[in-house]
């Protein structure tokens, strides 16, 4: 065989191997990117949110979008990304510019009606800019890169072959935070924190708290407001309100580990102020603050991000459900609820204000771990979100 044939040969073989992958990548559709629908998006599993919503919210079609940071990306999880209607958009380290960009793609589907908008305070700080030039491009729609990430990735084929095989497994393989309805029913959630009881925030030791919150929460001591941020904001909620789409605010509960980074940051009115402006653009859900949630460990994963079922119970709240608690756990989360608007924010920051007075009279392992977090901050750990890659 002379080179040339040999080339030839290897050419057509190398474009047989692509054209088979592609052909694959577009049947498995693991990211929900094209119309294809030869596997049920039942057993899809996202795991690169930030490749796959911008795909999905051009696709799916749900009648709400869940907004966030990795609070709710975690806490408020839909392995497949979109299901019964709902579709969890939240981006690990969201910054509000991406968040709305994010809603201006969901306000071209038709059948949505509304936005719940889990509305983090570190997201206002003036140095919270996290870019993501492929986010950028995707979330613009850019073709090209929509044939890299779905067509032409080996990592989009392995995701597909996953995503074939727990199709070839049936439904009835998949676990029951995978077929539960959204949100998940009362039954459900009280199973779930019966289920992970042994794990979480609680039985974490004290030197590993320390490392997360040194590690990995913001650096509240050196926050500084953003009124831009806020408008941007005020914007995006008036814009999806002109489409008729209702926007439910909500802030989501921190642990007292982390609301003590906040007040020995010396922060806690600046965070106040906060909740003022917010309730100058929409009312809110308010699940922050020295509440039964802050102090109740097993409700959290990590330092920073609560439990699948504590988000589903929220959920629950903040879309009008009316359930009674089955255990401790969702006890706490309904007696922290606070509906905050116009005409009640300054009693609702009184109450808060009461609470972390009492919190705060005595020495806790909350405060004597936040000051010891603090002082680690000061030999250079970094701060959340920094030098993190972006697939």
């Amino acid at each position: 065989m002379t080179t040339r044939r040999r080339l030839i040969l290897m050419f057509v073989l190398t474009a047989l191997v692509v054209a088979i992958g592609v052909v694959a990548n577009y049947l498995f559709n693991p990211y929900g990117a094209w119309r294809s629908a030869w596997i049920d998006p039942i057993f899809r599993r996202v795991e690169h949110e930030r490749v796959v919503m911008p795909y999905l919210l051009r696709t799916a079609q749900p009648e709400t979008v869940l907004l966030g940071s990795s609070r709710v990306y975690m806490g408020m999880h839909i392995e497949q990304g979109e299901r019964d209607g709902f579709l969890n958009a939240a981006l690990s380290g969201a910054t509000i510019s991406q968040l709305a960009r994010e809603l201006d793609v969901a306000l071209a589907n038709p059948r949505l009606k509304r936005i719940i908008w889990g509305v983090d305070f570190f997201a206002f700080d003036r140095k919270w800019k996290r870019h993501d030039s492929n986010f950028d491009r995707r979330i613009a729609g850019s073709i090209a890169l929509k044939f890299e990430d779905t067509l032409l990735s080996l990592d989009t084929l392995g995701d597909g072959y996953k995503y074939y095989g727990r199709a070839r497994r049936g439904a009835k393989k998949l676990p029951p935070t995978m077929t539960a309805a959204m949100p998940w029913p009362m039954a459900m959630i009280c199973r779930q924190f019966k289920a992970t009881r042994d794990h979480g925030l609680h039985s974490v030791s004290a030197a590993e708290v320390e490392e997360q919150l040194a590690q990995d929460l913001p650096a509240y001591s050196t926050y500084r407001f953003s009124s831009d941020t806020m408008k941007q904001f005020r914007e995006a909620v008036d814009h999806a309100r002109k489409r008729g789409v209702e926007v439910i605010p909500f802030v989501p509960p921190f642990s007292q580990y982390e609301l003590e980074l906040i007040r020995q940051g010396g922060q806690w009115e600046t965070f106040q102020n906060f909740k003022r402006e917010l309730a100058s653009v929409a009312p809110f859900w308010d699940f922050s603050g020295y509440n039964l949630i802050a102090r109740t460990d097993e409700l959290f994963m990590h330092v920073m991000h609560f439990k699948v079922a504590a988000g589903q119970m929220m959920l629950r709240i903040v879309l009008g459900e009316k359930d009674a608690p089955c255990d401790e756990q969702t006890r706490a989360i309904i007696e922290s609820a606070m509906y905050v608007n116009g005409a009640n924010v300054e009693r609702a920051l009184a109450e808060q204000d009461r609470m972390r007075g009492a919190a705060s009279s005595v020495a806790t392992r909350y405060s004597k771990l936040a000051a010891a977090a603090i002082v680690r901050r000061g030999q250079g750990h970094l701060e959340i979100g920094e030098d993190r890659a972006s697939r």
